[in-house]
């Protein structure tokens, strides 16, 4: 059940899973004038060093997931936790309520300076989290699979079967569709997507007063 939203701007939730294209639908939006919040931005900024959820992962997972420098490899860690669902439970048990509480606080504070009026939120895991409740629109960037694994291939360097553990280890497309309110297919180039993220974002644009 969706929350009442008494922040004064729109939230819309943009999830999709990995290799979907959702970070370009996330630039597109910026560009378009949307205030966007990248989940995947806070938790990097979670794991340098310094900072409680550092503390708490190197304590969680042990010294072998540092480099040299004292920095988390970042490479290593997702590879334990793709593979093994215990350690992924861990892992976003340790940054998932950072990450939550950064998002709202971080487009609050923002919202205080500049009374915008509509604020994307790119959330991996936005169904999966329930932060789907507190939305007042969500979207959905989905691919077929093939695609989806060429494009973690090219953009991780990993190998077919590590990119396809990746994909299956998340909530399936399908499923992702019943649930938002829009789709954004991108089985296409990166042009196709931005001009359906141009259509979606003018469709979106009137509701703006009704925040």
């Amino acid at each position: 059940m969706k929350q009442k939203n008494s922040a004064g701007y729109r939230r819309i939730g943009l999830t999709g899973g990995i290799g979907s294209g959702k970070t370009t639908a996330a630039k597109r939006f910026a560009e378009l004038g949307a205030k966007v919040y990248s989940a995947d931005d806070i938790a990097r900024r979670a794991l340098d060093p310094g900072t409680s959820c550092y503390d708490r992962v190197v304590s969680a997972f042990g010294e072998s997931i540092l480099l040299p420098d004292g920095a988390i490899d970042r490479k290593r860690l997702a590879r334990i936790v793709f593979s093994d669902e215990s350690k992924r439970t861990l892992l976003n048990g340790i940054l998932h309520p950072y990450v939550i509480d950064r998002l709202f606080s971080d487009a609050d504070q923002d919202f205080q300076a500049e009374n915008f009026r509509i604020a994307v939120f790119d959330i991996p895991l936005l169904f999966e989290s329930g932060l789907d409740a507190q939305m007042d629109t969500t979207i959905v960037v989905a691919s077929d699979t093939e695609t989806r694994i060429r494009r973690v291939i090219e953009r991780d360097g990993i190998s077919r079967e590590q990119a396809l553990q990746r994909i299956l280890v998340q909530m399936p497309d399908e499923e992702k569709r019943l649930r938002a309110n829009y789709v954004l297919d991108n089985d296409g180039s990166k042009d196709d997507l931005c001009r359906r993220v141009d259509a979606l974002y003018e469709l979106l644009r009137p509701e703006e007063s009704n925040v």
